[in-house]
């Protein structure tokens, strides 16, 4: 949360949230550029950049580690990402035609592949992304966060401020 909320407060980054689920696949992620993108003929090709001009999108993948595999053990949308990572575009299909990206970023996060329905992302993805581990807070931090917000939502009530 507190990465979403420092991008959501610069004005030169748009946040758009997708979240993935088992049968995720790679059409969720166009859906989002049809609506947050437009694609650009330049003389170098087509590209495919935010709509807004000044700003960078940052497509925010959350639970991404959830979709299934198909047959091939591969899950598609993950590979699909590595690509736009990778190769900074992607061939669209209706035409055959290469599309690249400009201005437009992808953070994701996910719970550990140890966790019920879960799959481990391949290290052929991984290699892209910087990983940040936060565990979950231990007693004494949990003590400290809800005793703050106990305190100030009951200091309303004089019978019951001294409870929190």
């Amino acid at each position: 949360m507190t990465l979403m909320s420092t991008l959501k407060a610069l004005p030169e980054f748009e946040m758009i949230f997708v979240n993935f689920s088992s049968s995720t696949n790679p059409g969720l992620i166009m859906k989002q550029f049809e609506h947050y993108c437009e694609y650009n003929k330049t003389v170098s090709g087509i590209v495919l950049r935010p709509k807004q001009p000044s700003k960078w999108l940052v497509v925010f993948c959350d639970e991404i580690n959830l979709p299934d595999a198909d047959k091939y053990a591969t899950m598609t949308v993950i590979t699909f990402l590595r690509q736009l990572t990778e190769q900074h575009g992607f061939w669209r299909t209706s035409d055959r035609q290469w599309i690249s990206l400009e201005r437009i970023q992808f953070v994701g996060a996910c719970n550990p592949p140890t966790d019920i329905g879960r799959k481990p992302l391949n290290p052929r993805f991984l290699r892209h992304c910087p990983l940040i581990l936060v565990d979950f807070p231990g007693f004494d931090s949990l003590k400290q966060i809800f005793g703050t917000f106990n305190k100030a939502m009951l200091k309303r009530s004089v019978s019951l401020r001294q409870c929190g």
